[in-house]
């Protein structure tokens, strides 16, 4: 589903993420990257993913006039566009920004049952999709003292970005989407069947629902049904009045959207959405008075589940059967049931009402209107918080092939295949680097069709079973996707659904000759989810013809296809077996995806179907009744504006990509005192080069001065360099404390250091080593030059399953070095644990570190204070940190922390134990409550680093005792 188009869905992706991985949540800088230009944008892309960057850049140019001309607006500044895929999902969002507009694309194709699968390409619906974001979100106030305020902030977003519901930045996007194609999700079958199905249950969402994310499918009805109501509404009123309302919102007089929306559309938008529902409802209703009289068939109702079910896989002797159940609140997990009745159960069942009975001759046993929960014979929980799916039986009925998106090190996530032995409980990983979407076992057991999908298309593969070699059969491209083979019982014969020419179609490939030939009728409806019968001869598929998806049994040799299933919904990813000769398949319902089965001999020929059901008689058509019911059922198929293909300038090399600046407010307010920064950063689109310029000043107590800090990240490891000229002086607290006189110091000279971080499935480790020189004066030093290298060395584990979560942390520092003629050396080791029990945890975490004891007196270790934010603390790492009390709390050659913390709230309360000094025999102990972010490098936007904190701590102990102060801390890094 594509993001929404905020600055806030940016950050809350960078949210957390550790400073040597930064820029990892979007780009990947040390890719190989090409940048193209045209006159209105800029697009920089991997050179990996050149085939489908560029395939988009040349019909950018004419989706930007269509979308500017049906917007009324366009951005003043042009566009810049990154396409990357660090996390191998469809994606994408955009960033609104006045002065510098910004699209990032996730180039892998979704799937056709997707809400975003049903499109003529996805480079074409997703630039149609984000692009109607910038052109109607970067629509400038009219209002004088609006821009004039704007003007100062470091982004500058448009008075409809701020005002606009969640519904209508993603509705209307999403109608224009509809609109511009022809295709994606106003003209598929999902959009249709998710409100059909809401309002035959009585469910659509309340007006104040419409922009909820959580729940099943809440996040996308600010996209099915926002864009479902802005139709109506323009139905309604007319063309005009979406600018209309666009108009008013940006106007000189400045008006809340809910007067904007009522001075169009003559009511408030909470009570004429309470209008559209009913009109939906209506037209449902109407549907399934159609479906009714040609006669519905749904099967048999395997099992009622929630949430967003995962596709069924059969045994080879059918008596097992493998799901992915992905219950709201709970990571998906794969269950393997038994098929045959389980009597054993149903006996206890029986038992149980006999009793009730018993004890109670005039109760009334509960009628069975749903089966009873199966018993999971092997259940595989997720890994490092990802769930496996697409189970697959190998034919062995003991091991189950899935995938999963797993970590590669660099920050991005791949989809990868597996095996998993349903007694052993083990899982053996097939692929490294794979981006398996599926895959489906040959009759030997030793290698599996698979479809893979990187960079931008989706190919059709051969993946080996014990090595993991992985084998084209047919590449894909932009134009040409594959989606789930499955292999036939002789091994002969790949079934695979292809998107070609905006259609999804059902293909057979030669194993050996990989010559593929389509097999399906070819009358406009797509079709996928293929898969054979047991029997070989037949293949049964998911069909949108007459614009509800129902399962077919096709052909392949005549292209005959007949129903299996009349639903009023929607079906997916049928299961055949062999011993009833009937197919398991999933079937939408509100809660979520049901598990029904049907018979392979029910049903009626489609094309009979599709005459009888339509106006004219023509197969694929949407009208089920006397009129097009949309938005219930998607529209008759119509052909949208081509968009002309143009000339890009380019393509050229990256290089160190083009600068953007940013100035960005700081500062500080702690008993160590108080300061006010101010950092110009500037960083190109993906990051390789960050460079930060910063001032601070404020009380003498305080950090301040002026520093220069650089990372370069054109290889991994990334490389940090800083130069910096600060003063402090403690002494001057206002809480007046007695700190050694070599802590009032001005501290100046520079830094070189390179870092490299991991981050795998369960496990995160990071290095980072440098060196420093300067100079250190006050009033008790004089002008000692100070030369150091340091080391940092770090690890983390961690594990969860359906309801916790635990992991545990180490830390190793080193430092040695010479000031003014003596030599130190420095080590600080630290561990933590943590564990969460449904998203509320403890963690606990200790450290300690020791100087040579005639260290100078600079060097000695000191606690108390707020973190310097114009040197890397690599270089100070005497001074512990503790910014709820005044530096210099404690001192000496040991130190020693002790923390304590509730997790799993924006506020966490937490008790600190410091002490410092020549023995550890006395603590400080500290309580206090916190919230604290880091968000990592967001160079889309010219962001450093930035780390937040702010909390309220209570000094137990002397000489602050019964104390409590407030901190509050802003600071940036490159």
């Amino acid at each position: 589903m594509l993001r929404r188009s905020f600055l806030l869905a940016a950050l809350a992706l960078a949210a957390s993420a550790p400073r040597a991985a930064a820029q990892s949540v979007f780009t990947r800088p040390q890719l190989e990257w090409r940048t193209v230009e045209t006159p209105h944008f800029v697009i920089h892309y991997p050179a990996a993913s050149a085939p489908w960057s560029l395939a988009m850049a040349r019909h950018i140019e004419s989706v930007a006039d269509r979308v500017t001309a049906f917007v009324g607006n366009a951005p003043e500044k042009r566009t810049t566009i990154i396409v990357e895929d660090p996390l191998n999902v469809a994606n994408g969002f955009a960033l609104p920004l006045l002065g510098h507009p910004l699209i990032m694309m996730y180039p892998t194709p979704p799937s056709p049952h997707s809400g975003i699968g049903d499109n003529r390409g996805w480079g074409e619906m997703l630039s149609v999709h984000e692009f109607a974001h910038i052109a109607h979100l970067t629509r400038p106030s009219r209002n004088p003292a609006q821009r004039r305020f704007m003007r100062l902030l470091p982004l500058q977003v448009g008075p409809l970005a701020i005002q606009a519901p969640r519904w209508v930045t993603e509705g209307f996007a999403t109608y224009v989407e509809g609109q511009l194609t022809g295709s994606g999700r106003p003209n598929g079958a999902w959009r249709a069947a998710v409100l059909r199905e809401l309002a035959l249950e009585g469910k659509l969402p309340a007006y104040g629902q419409l922009d909820a994310t959580h729940g099943y499918l809440a996040g996308s009805m600010a996209y099915l049904v926002g864009s479902a109501y802005l139709e109506w509404l323009v139905a309604r009123t007319g063309d005009e009045s979406l600018d209309h309302l666009w108009r008013r919102m940006s106007a000189r007089e400045r008006r809340s959207f809910s007067v904007a929306f009522a001075g169009v559309f003559g009511g408030l938008p909470n009570d004429l959405y309470d209008e559209f529902t009913v009109n939906v409802t209506a037209e449902a209703l109407r549907v399934r008075e159609a479906v009714e009289r040609t006669g519905r068939v749904e099967g048999e109702l395997v099992q009622a589940l929630s949430g967003s079910t995962g596709g069924p896989a059969l045994s080879p002797n059918d008596s097992l059967i493998a799901v992915v159940l992905s219950p709201i609140d709970e990571p998906s997990r794969v269950v393997v049931w038994r098929t045959a009745p389980d009597s054993a159960a149903a006996a206890r069942r029986d038992s149980a009402r006999a009793r009730l009975l018993r004890l109670d001759p005039e109760d009334v046993p509960a009628v069975e209107w749903r089966p009873p929960p199966l018993t999971p014979v092997a259940v595989l929980n997720p890994t490092a918080g990802r769930g496996y799916g697409a189970p697959r039986f190998l034919p062995d009925g003991r091991h189950v092939l899935v995938t999963r998106l797993a970590a590669q090190g660099d920050g991005t996530l791949l989809s990868e295949l597996y095996e998993w032995d349903i007694r052993s409980r083990r899982v053996r990983r097939i692929t490294h680097g794979g981006a398996i979407r599926s895959a489906d076992p040959a009759p030997a057991g030793t290698w599996a069709a698979a479809d893979r999908c990187a960079n931008g298309q989706c190919d059709l593969v051969r993946v080996d079973l014990r090595s993991g070699a992985i084998a084209d059969i047919v590449r894909g491209s932009p134009a040409l996707d594959f989606y789930a083979p499955r292999v036939s019982a002789d091994g002969r014969t790949i079934a695979v659904a292809v998107q070609q020419d905006g259609r999804w179609r059902i293909a057979l490939v030669d194993v050996v000759t990989r010559a593929m030939r389509v097999v399906d009728p070819g009358d406009g409806a797509n079709r996928y989810d293929v898969a054979f019968t047991r029997r070989g001869d037949s293949l049964v598929v998911v069909s949108d013809l007459g614009g509800i998806t129902n399962l077919e049994l096709l052909d392949p040799a005549t292209g005959g296809a007949r129903l299996l299933t009349r639903v009023l919904s929607a079906v997916f990813a049928p299961a055949p077996d062999s011993a009833s000769h009937s197919a398991y398949f999933l079937h939408l319902r509100a809660r979520g995806l049901d598990l029904r089965r049907v018979s392979l001999d029910s049903g009626v020929s489609s094309s009979t179907l599709a005459n009888r059901t339509s106006r004219d008689g023509a197969p694929g058509t949407s009208a089920l009744a006397d009129s097009v019911l949309t938005p219930v059922l998607p529209p008759p198929p119509a052909v949208g504006d081509t968009f002309p293909a143009g000339v890009v300038n380019g393509p050229r090399d990256y290089a160190l990509g083009p600068r953007g600046y940013r100035v960005w407010p700081a500062g500080m307010w702690t008993p160590s005192g108080r300061s006010l920064t101010v950092a110009l950063a500037s960083a190109d689109p993906v990051g390789r080069l960050v460079w930060t310029l910063q001032g601070s000043y404020g009380d003498e107590s305080a950090w301040r001065g002026v520093a220069a800090g650089a990372t370069l990240r054109l290889w991994r490891p990334a490389i940090d360099a800083a130069l910096f000229a600060t003063r402090e002086r403690p002494s001057r607290q206002h809480d007046r404390i007695a700190v050694p006189a070599s802590a009032d110091a001005d501290y100046s000279g520079g830094m070189l250091a390179i870092s490299l971080e991991r981050r795998l499935d369960g496990w995160r480790d990071a290095v980072r080593v440098g060196g420093s020189y300067g100079v250190v004066d006050g009033p008790a030093l004089s002008s000692e030059r100070r030369a150091l290298a340091f080391g940092d060395i770090g690890a983390g584990a961690s594990s969860s399953g359906r309801t916790w979560q635990a992991g545990a942390s180490m830390r190793l520092q080193g430092a040695f070095g010479n000031t003014d003629g003596s030599a130190w050396r420095r080590a600080m080791a630290s561990a933590a644990i943590a564990g969460a029990w449904h998203g509320r945890g403890l963690r606990a975490g200790g450290s300690y570190g020791t100087v040579n004891a005639d260290a100078p007196a600079y060097e000695q270790f000191l606690v108390g204070g707020a973190s310097s934010g114009l040197i890397d603390q690599a270089l100070l790492s005497q001074r512990i940190v503790e910014p709820g009390v005044p530096t210099g709390i404690a001192s000496g050659a040991r130190m020693a922390v002790l923390s304590l913390a509730l997790s799993g709230s924006v506020l966490e309360p937490y008790i600190h134990w410091l002490a410092a000094g020549p023995t550890i025999d006395h603590w400080h102990r500290v309580i206090g409550v916190e919230a604290s972010q880091t968000v990592a490098a967001i160079s889309l936007v010219g962001l450093p680093v930035v780390r937040a904190r702010a909390g309220v701590a209570y000094s137990v102990d002397e000489p602050f005792r019964h104390r409590t102060r407030f901190y509050l801390s802003l600071q940036y890094q490159p």
